[in-house]
């Protein structure tokens, strides 16, 4: 019967010891709860600083966006600029011949007929 009882003692003088360590005073608990709201003051300055990151970040895609844009549309325009030089180009060959085949024949039209009035004359 006595070591029922000590047995029930020493497991009662357990479960007070273990209830009586588990209480926190009033100045823990304020003391943990200015800790606490330290913490989420931090958070909401963290999640305030991801959003105005994100905005950021955000706005430059858009402007990277428009400058790809850009860039396409100047690159058309070259494109289509490298085309017209190009047939006013061929333009200017094609003249040049014909200004070319136009001197040859009055070259020769002039000589055959210098010839032509020598003979008759």
């Amino acid at each position: 019967m006595l070591s029922i009882v000590s047995r029930c003692s020493i497991a009662a003088i357990l479960a007070g010891t273990l209830a009586l360590g588990g209480c926190a005073t009033t100045s823990s608990v304020k003391k943990a709860q200015e800790t606490a709201d330290q913490a989420m003051s931090a958070a909401q300055a963290a999640q305030s600083s991801a959003q105005r990151a994100q905005s950021s970040a955000d706005a430059a895609a858009a402007a990277a966006q428009q400058a790809q844009s850009t860039a396409d549309t100047a690159n058309t325009t070259a494109q289509a600029a490298a085309n017209a030089a190009q047939a006013a180009n061929a333009k200017a060959d094609e003249l040049s011949n014909t200004m070319q085949n136009m001197k040859t024949y009055r070259s020769h039209r002039g000589s055959s007929g210098k010839a032509r009035a020598g003979e008759r004359g």
